[in-house]
């Protein structure tokens, strides 16, 4: 990553024109006299274009969001937020020429933007790396995290010699979004779910991602914030709520928390060895105290927290980091190799 320079006065806020959070961030900026350039990648060609050349080894030249000009050397950060990519379409193209031409305008667009030498929240390269579960596995048991016995393959003999050793079972997970969209839009929601010996199986048709199932007292989701810990310990009143919690969202309770300090120590520089300002990560408390890490999400929302927990404080949180006005995250290698 670039090194950051903090002259600029210019927080960039890259995401869906309805996203909650954008607004939130952009208000919080607001309100702490940031001057503030909200936009979508999607944007492009009707209220967003840029003019870049790269000289003496830098992009120079001014980003135009509705008339409003921003040089590219003014920008203090960048928040990206979920933004919808750019689709470029001119009467008469295929639907190949669309696509061609949309992938260089993602290319050219988020290319520029990701060249700034700013704090970005997340850079876009350094949350591809922080999605890819295997290496946050490994990663996070490096920086001291538990984490359940987890098995990735398509042998089914392997898949039972692990459920073998699972003294209370074996959970399958997602290793990618957790959701599938149907031929119709419909959207089905994949939750963690139990599996038995009799479904193993169903492996050799591609993928499957095990781990052993933890009995969960209570959950907890912990978001990091430059140097700063946000968590909420989340508590679910039905068996399939412990499973996932996500599953039974009406069944839910939530409390402010604080983490073990071996814990908080072990999660920051988990998400620090990535390059990661921000990040939602997810874990697992059992009935003995034990902590689990499970997951790490570098975009992952928190919103719906806030909405339940107004004081919570996570959008202001945000709001200081991209300002300038908190302590910035140091890398310490401990990401698997890209």
């Amino acid at each position: 990553m670039s090194p950051i320079q903090t002259d600029g006065d210019t927080v960039l806020v890259i995401t869906d024109r309805d996203s909650d959070t954008g607004d939130a961030v952009t208000l919080a900026l607001q309100d702490l006299g940031v001057r503030t350039v909200r936009f979508d990648l999607a944007d492009l060609g009707r209220t967003v274009s840029v003019s870049a050349r790269c000289d003496g080894g830098r992009w120079q030249g001014s980003l135009t969001v509705r008339s409003r000009v921003t040089k590219l050397r003014d920008a203090r950060s960048v928040f990206w937020c979920h933004p919808t990519p750019p689709r470029v379409w001119v009467d008469g193209m295929t639907q190949a020429q669309t696509q061609w031409a949309s992938q260089e305008a993602l290319a050219g667009l988020a290319g520029v933007l990701g060249t700034l030498e700013c704090l970005h929240v997340n850079h876009p390269s350094d949350i591809r790396r922080a999605q890819i579960k295997a290496g946050v596995v490994a990663a996070a048991e490096r920086a001291g995290l538990t984490v359940p016995a987890t098995w990735i393959g398509s042998l089914p003999s392997g898949a039972r010699r692990f459920n073998l050793g699972a003294p209370d079972g074996i959970v399958t997970k997602t290793l990618t979004i957790p959701q599938i969209t149907e031929d119709d839009h419909h959207v089905r929601p994949l939750y963690t779910t139990l599996v038995v010996d009799s479904d193993l199986d169903a492996v050799a048709t591609g993928i499957t991602h095990l781990q052993h199932r933890v009995l969960t007292d209570y959950a907890v989701r912990a978001h990091t914030i430059g140097t700063r810990t946000i968590a909420v310990r989340i508590d679910a009143h039905t068996t399939v709520g412990r499973t996932d919690w996500r599953a039974t969202p009406e069944s839910l309770t939530y409390t402010p928390i604080a983490l073990p300090t071996a814990v908080e120590d072990a999660l920051n520089a988990l998400v620090q060895g990535y390059g990661l300002s921000y990040a939602a990560s997810d874990l697992l408390v059992d009935s003995h105290g034990r902590w689990y890490f499970v997951d790490c999400n570098p975009a992952g929302q928190y919103r719906w927290l806030e909405n339940e927990l107004p004081d919570l404080g996570i959008t202001q949180a945000l709001a200081q980091l991209l300002a300038g006005e908190a302590e910035r995250p140091r890398r310490n290698g401990l990401t698997a190799a890209a």
